[in-house]
């Protein structure tokens, strides 16, 4: 009894170490110096995935985990889209660095927050679904355009409960949430 015990403790434990995702990869920038920031802009993130609506929905949950850390002024996202339509602007991950000089200097912003949902999908797994999201952050300071920070985390919805019996999963939507709030815990711990 105690050998089976024993074994069914360490199943457990080895389900467990591949369940939350790959963690995050994260870079700051020595020697800026992030009490310059005192406005921000939250820039609308591009989605790579096959998930439509997954850039819009980051930027949304980005945008309200930013808030709620009291970190930066935030600008309205009304104001960003309306600046980045005066410029012309769709391809928004891929800004010249004039271009975010231009944008910084139009919003009254010293960073801009540029992001990319690189995945965003479900797969199966035996009788279980797991949800899988990548998303890729970065803040640009708007003197120059240089990176001062980026991360990227992955997520996935599988739990231990989940991969034993198939059910308690998070939904995508948390899972989101998870690996935005892990990139932000980088900038902001």
């Amino acid at each position: 009894m105690r050998k089976l015990l024993t074994t069914m403790i360490l199943a457990a434990l080895l389900v467990t170490a591949g369940c939350g995702g790959v963690g995050t990869t994260s870079f700051v920038h020595p020697e800026f110096d992030f009490a310059f920031l005192e406005s921000v802009a939250v820039v609308p993130f591009e989605n790579i995935s096959d998930d439509q609506g997954a850039g819009h929905q980051a930027t949304r949950y980005f945008d309200n985990s930013l808030l709620a850390a009291e970190a930066f002024n935030i600008v309205e996202p009304g104001e960003v889209a309306r600046v980045l339509e005066n410029e012309g602007l769709i391809r928004t991950a891929q800004l010249a660095d004039a271009q975010i000089v231009a944008i910084g200097a139009e919003l009254g912003v010293q960073g801009l927050f540029l992001g990319s949902v690189s995945e965003s999908s479900s797969l199966r797994s035996g009788s279980t679904t797991v949800s899988v999201v990548t998303v890729v952050i970065r803040l640009v300071e708007t003197e120059t355009g240089a990176t001062v920070w980026s991360a990227t985390a992955s997520e996935d919805s599988a739990t231990l409960w989940s991969s034993l019996f198939g059910t308690g999963q998070k939904s995508r939507s948390d899972v989101m949430r998870r690996a935005i709030d892990e990139c932000l815990d980088t900038l902001l711990d």
